[in-house]
């Protein structure tokens, strides 16, 4: 079993703040509209910031850590976790976007709430992570098991 974790910082700064802030904007953009009605940009704030905390705490869209074992793969943030059983993962695909220090890794068929996931450089080991994911990506299982496939 190998967990990847972010540092105390990074995870206060990177997870836990903008969940603050789509709050924070969310409670101005309220306020707003109670004091002066519905004009300007509040309506699209009341709109964007309850989809944007709802993806961000149920969808845990990026984890404050991933565990690998020989069973499954673990994403947990806000006191939830996803969990795919590497049996069940049909399809599993990462996108490296190193010029940004992101990558993003998509693990089954589209759920609304999961199954997508944002992971930072700043993630401890996210070098080895993602050369086990992408080693994991394109494989072949097998004993009459469905392939992993990349797209």
């Amino acid at each position: 079993m190998k967990q990847y974790r972010y540092t105390t910082s990074v995870f206060l700064l990177s997870i836990i703040l903008p969940v603050l802030i789509m709050m924070g904007l969310f409670i101005w953009a309220l306020l707003q509209v109670i004091n002066s009605g519905l004009v300007g940009i509040y309506p699209l704030i009341l709109t964007a910031m309850p989809v944007l905390f709802i993806t961000s705490v149920i969808g845990i869209n990026n984890p404050s850590s991933i565990t690998l074992t020989a069973e499954s793969i673990i994403f947990e943030g806000f006191w939830s976790r996803h969990e795919y059983k590497w049996e069940d993962v049909k399809e599993l695909t990462l996108k490296d976007y190193g010029y940004v220090g992101k990558a993003f890794i998509k693990i089954g068929r589209f759920r609304l709430l999961g199954g997508r996931y944002w992971v930072s450089y700043k993630l401890a080991g996210y070098k080895d992570l993602l050369a086990v994911i992408k080693e994991l990506e394109g494989r072949e299982k097998h004993g009459g098991r469905e392939t992993v496939q990349s797209k």
